[in-house]
């Protein structure tokens, strides 16, 4: 009867162990791999592994182009889905066109980042690594790779996430690479039109007879700004607004008010507080009240590495109306 008791009690010691054991909790990172690799299962039939990091890389078209090395400048298209298919954001045009996110004010294109300065989440940085022009691959990336890898930052994403890309240029030298193009665009716009500062390109198209602008002087102004392929990214025009898909109803289209200083205190990145950036404060200096003239320049004297809704390292086209200046 003892012995019985006492096997009784071990089995019902081992029973409440197991069921512990099954009703613990698991964590939202065991939960969240269960997920992805019934994901695997189901989609993939089991035929992909994971990574160390448990980054899973599925391989669309392999390319023969410059390798992507430490601190490499890289042009991509990517876009990111959920694990159900839902398009989360992209930088494709035709994908936008085909999930009725289309937005012509929306930038589309080839998009610069770069690659070893926590600039990009773990699991892009990771599945961009040792890549090659004309790759085209999907990253599996779970949420435990979605911060950027030095202290104190957090997740970007609570679950697991795809990221399709495609590879278009590597850029080893972008100073260069921005110099080159703003020479191309010069020779094929502005019929070979030469710096006046290193990256920095400047012309009248209406001149006036009026005074020059001078540092202190309050201005009025009107201004459209571009990529070098185009795409218009901001204006104080209605009617450029409107052309361009930019018009927003709560926006005051009018003249911007600007107190020119010395450009090299230019500090800001749009016209907001008395700022703009030090290629349009280069410019009003140059100019006339009354004149219109276009300026085109690197980024250098743009928006460099902060990044905007075009990417970073940007050069920028400027056309500017200084508005005459009012009699006393």
């Amino acid at each position: 009867m003892k012995k019985f008791l006492k096997i009784s009690l071990v089995i019902s010691l081992s029973f409440m162990a197991f069921s512990c054991a099954v009703e613990r909790e698991e964590s939202a990172e065991e939960i969240e791999k269960r997920v992805i690799d019934s994901y695997i299962t189901v989609v993939h039939n089991d035929s992909l592994n994971p990574s160390a990091t448990g980054l899973f890389t599925i391989t669309k078209a392999k390319g023969s182009g410059d390798l992507i090395e430490d601190s490499s400048f890289v042009y991509v298209t990517y876009s990111t889905r959920d694990l159900k298919g839902n398009i989360l954001s992209t930088t494709d045009e035709e994908v936008a066109k085909r999930v009725g996110t289309y937005s012509v004010a929306n930038y589309y294109g080839p998009y610069l980042v770069q690659t070893s300065i926590y600039s990009l989440i773990r699991g892009v940085e990771e599945g961009l690594s040792r890549k090659r022009v004309g790759d085209e691959f999907s990253l599996i990336i779970p949420s435990w790779l979605s911060d950027y890898g030095y202290t104190g930052t957090n997740k970007t994403h609570t679950s697991p996430t795809i990221y399709d890309f495609k590879i278009h240029r590597v850029v080893k030298d972008i100073e260069q690479f921005q110099s080159d193009s703003l020479r191309s665009y010069s020779n094929k716009y502005f019929n070979g039109l030469d710096t006046t500062a290193n990256d920095y390109y400047f012309k009248i198209i209406e001149p006036t007879e009026g005074d020059s602008v001078k540092i202190g002087d309050l201005i009025e102004y009107y201004y459209v700004g571009k990529l070098l392929n185009g795409f218009v990214f901001d204006t104080n025009i209605e009617d450029t607004a409107r052309k361009y898909g930019l018009y927003n109803s709560t926006k005051q289209y009018a003249a911007a008010t600007y107190t020119v200083i010395d450009p090299e205190n230019t500090t800001g990145s749009d016209d907001s507080n008395n700022s703009v950036i030090k290629g349009v404060a280069d410019t009003f200096l140059k100019m006339k009240y009354g004149e219109r003239a276009v300026t085109f320049f690197s980024s250098e004297y743009g928006y460099g590495n902060q990044e905007q809704n075009f990417g970073i390292y940007q050069p920028l086209f400027f056309e500017i109306k200084v508005v005459e200046e009012k009699a006393d």
